[in-house]
């Protein structure tokens, strides 16, 4: 197994930066090869904790000069965990005053990139606030009002701080940074803090180091790999998260309880011992707050909700169900706050970082793997991913996590058209039109559960929050405002019928491309019998290619959608009677014309036999005279129609003797029996369609029964 620190240059290379107290720069070859070795071995293995010490002392004096000692900050990249003793190293040095700004703001950024490995962060949470003295340093400020964004909790938030940071802002102006120090405290204490957060700016605290952060993770997954191959992958998981997660990881040292993604384990700032339930603990929760990791079960955590510390990262929720829950128990702003920017930074680094390689993926598809979980299990959307998301589809090529973009797609939030469309639906068309069949049939199904989720879910949030700004009905809150949604579902229809009509034109009716648009009219057909949504729109005149083809599942199912608009529009105009609903009553009355058209052409083709001699001029079916012969309206009668004619042979052997089999002309005259042949062939909808729409037909039945 190798060891830490294995290049055998690497003591000799700590021991000349902590003795030499002065050295020649230029032509200075040991000083060239010590860096050298430093960043080789930091960069592979990473440095052990006491050459770390060792090196943040040498580095945070600055006693080499500002360049040198930002190299060797940067080399100070921990092969297990960061020692608190580093950060007790660099948060003394930040104010003393020794160093130089560029310094200070080195270490700064230093404490923000190895955040999550720190080893001990009762030590940082302690001494954090000590670095408020300088938010006045206009180099520093950007830096600490990250890392106190990060540490800040309850008992942080003063009134002496908060008149600090809205005296910058009157002389800085609305720098995002401030902004996002300022929304921690105001959702603490919102009383103290009397500016309005602006919805909009998510992502307060841009990442400038986006590429050490990626070292470091890399060097931790690579140690990780080494040290604990011999383990399953569910030791990843803290043994705090539940009793049995607690289980699964006894007897594992803590130094190996190392993670492999970038998503943290439950922590908190002030203990990471384990209590077990007792009336100790019991005791605790009454009288002071208590450590999330040292709550057990979803029990103690209900009996004393305002009483319990959250994690220091609330990235952790994706890992604990425990967590989860009390996210979606309680809708805390200041939880759903961290978390979203946490989410928010993290998808930026994974997704959006130009340097990730195809050896990130599995790391990247556990992340999106989790969250989709998360998401499925509040149920609805969460705005910073959908804010990400938008960034993402403009640059994606259509292949890398597909299936994990397609479903978080599935849960975005209801915006107003015109944003859904830039953002989701146009990068979605420009794949579409240039990609398989297959993915064609993904993109419908992803929409089609698109629209689902926006019927059943999301309109339904937003009346119950518009126009009466009614509290909040989400743990995610959005901004977005007051807008029509009926509208975005009318557009979404729209889109979507036009881009089944394009891909079944390119991909000459291929049936499972056919599958998946009838699914989606047979959703949009049901918008207001089930879902009591006021929205009618036929498809347009594309649907007819269903009835054309040689697959007995395309007419069948368009006799079925079509006597679901029927019920839909009947349903629909009686609601209205009554009603002041001019808008809706003259669509209504656009789609019936359409749809009696639909049903005409259905009837004359497949009962009365008079496919191309209806005389009528709004027809789908409206051919040249001349190049038809006189038996061509047969030809997609009941008994004809080529998606029908292996059912008819089927029945003719059944009932005629087999020397004696006629030809399926001959079922005309007992088409009632053919009808009650497909329906137990489990091609029911043609029987219903014919019983709903002939008159004759219906009156004869109902007559004979």
């Amino acid at each position: 197994m190798p060891t830490l620190d294995k290049d055998k240059g690497i003591a000799d290379a700590v021991e000349y930066f902590v003795k030499e107290e002065k050295m020649k720069r230029r032509g200075n070859v040991q000083l060239s090869e010590a860096l050298e070795t430093l960043e080789r071995v930091s960069k592979s293995l990473g440095i052990s904790a006491d050459n770390i010490i060792a090196l943040c002392e040498v580095a945070a004096s600055g006693r080499h000069g500002d360049d040198i000692s930002c190299k060797l900050i940067r080399c100070l990249i921990p092969a297990k965990e960061f020692p608190d003793r580093a950060v007790m190293v660099s948060i003394s040095y930040i104010c003393s005053n020794i160093p130089s700004s560029k310094i200070q703001a080195m270490l700064l950024r230093l404490l923000i990139a190895v955040y999550d490995y720190i080893d001990k962060k009762e030590t940082l949470q302690k001494l954090g606030y000590l670095l408020f003295c300088f938010i006045e340093n206009s180099i520093l400020t950007p830096y600490i009002c990250h890392l106190l964004y990060l540490l800040t909790r309850k008992e942080d938030v003063r009134l002496f701080r908060v008149r600090k940071l809205l005296d910058l802002q009157t002389k800085l102006g609305p720098q995002s940074y401030l902004i996002g120090l300022l929304s921690i405290y105001k959702l603490y204490f919102p009383n103290l803090v009397s500016i309005v957060i602006p919805s909009t700016k998510k992502h307060f605290f841009p990442t400038r180091d986006r590429q050490w952060c990626s070292i470091i993770r890399e060097v931790q997954e690579g140690n990780q790999n080494i040290e604990t191959s011999h383990l399953k992958l569910s030791l990843e998981l803290s043994e705090k998260l539940r009793a049995a997660e607690t289980t699964m990881l006894q007897g594992i040292p803590p130094a190996k309880r190392r993670k492999m993604e970038p998503i943290p384990v439950v922590h908190s700032s002030r203990s990471n011992l384990t209590v077990k339930m007792s009336s100790r603990l019991i005791a605790m929760l009454e009288e002071k707050p208590i450590p999330f990791v040292q709550i057990p079960d979803i029990d103690t955590l209900l009996r004393n909700p305002d009483k319990v510390e959250l994690p220091s990262q609330m990235g952790a929720a994706l890992r604990s169900p425990l967590l989860q829950c009390f996210m979606s128990y309680s809708a805390d702003p200041l939880m759903t706050c961290r978390f979203s920017y946490w989410l928010q930074d993290t998808l930026c680094d994974e997704l959006l970082d130009s340097t990730v390689t195809p050896s990130c993926f599995p790391r990247i598809e556990s992340i999106l793997e989790k969250l989709i979980q998360f998401t499925e299990f509040i149920q609805e959307g969460i705005p910073a991913v959908d804010q990400i998301l938008f960034r993402y589809l403009q640059v994606w090529n259509g292949m890398d996590f597909r299936q994990h973009m397609f479903r978080l797609i599935t849960r975005c939030r209801l915006y107003p058209f015109s944003l859904l469309n830039e953002n989701v639906l146009d990068p979605l068309r420009k794949l579409y039109v240039r990609t398989s069949v297959f993915i064609k049939c993904q993109i419908t199904m992803c929409l089609t559960q698109l629209l689902r989720n926006y019927v059943v879910v999301e309109i339904h949030r937003y009346n119950q929050k518009y126009p009466d700004s009614k509290p909040s009905v989400s743990i995610f809150e959005d901004d977005i405002g007051p807008f029509e949604p009926l509208s975005t579902v009318q557009g979404l229809i729209q889109f979507v019928d036009r881009l089944n009509c394009a891909g079944l034109t390119l991909e000459n009716n291929h049936n499972l491309l056919l599958h998946f648009t009838l699914t989606f009219s047979e959703m949009v057909s049901t918008l207001y019998t089930r879902y009591d949504l006021p929205c009618v729109y036929l498809p347009s005149r594309h649907i007819i290619r269903a009835f054309l083809t040689d697959n007995a599942m395309g007419p069948a199912r368009l006799c079925g959608i079509i006597n679901r608009y029927k019920e839909n529009c009947q349903k629909l105009k009686n609601d209205l009677k009554g009603t002041e609903s001019e808008a809706v009553r003259l669509r209504l009355k656009e789609t019936v014309h359409s749809l009696n058209i639909v049903i005409m052409d259905l009837c004359d083709t497949l009962w009365r036999r008079k496919a191309f001699t209806h005389g009528r001029t709004d027809s789908y079916f409206n051919f040249d005279s001349t190049l038809l012969d006189g038996g061509s309206n047969d030809g997609l009668s009941l008994y004809l129609h080529q998606a029908f004619l292996p059912f008819s042979l089927l029945f003719l052997k059944e009932t005629q003797p087999k020397e004696h089999i006629g030809h399926p002309r001959g079922i005309q005259e007992v088409r009632d029996t053919f009808m009650e042949f497909l329906q137990r062939e489990n091609i029911s909808e043609v029987k219903e369609f014919i019983t709903n729409t002939i008159t004759r037909y219906r009156l004869s039945t109902t007559t004979v029964t």
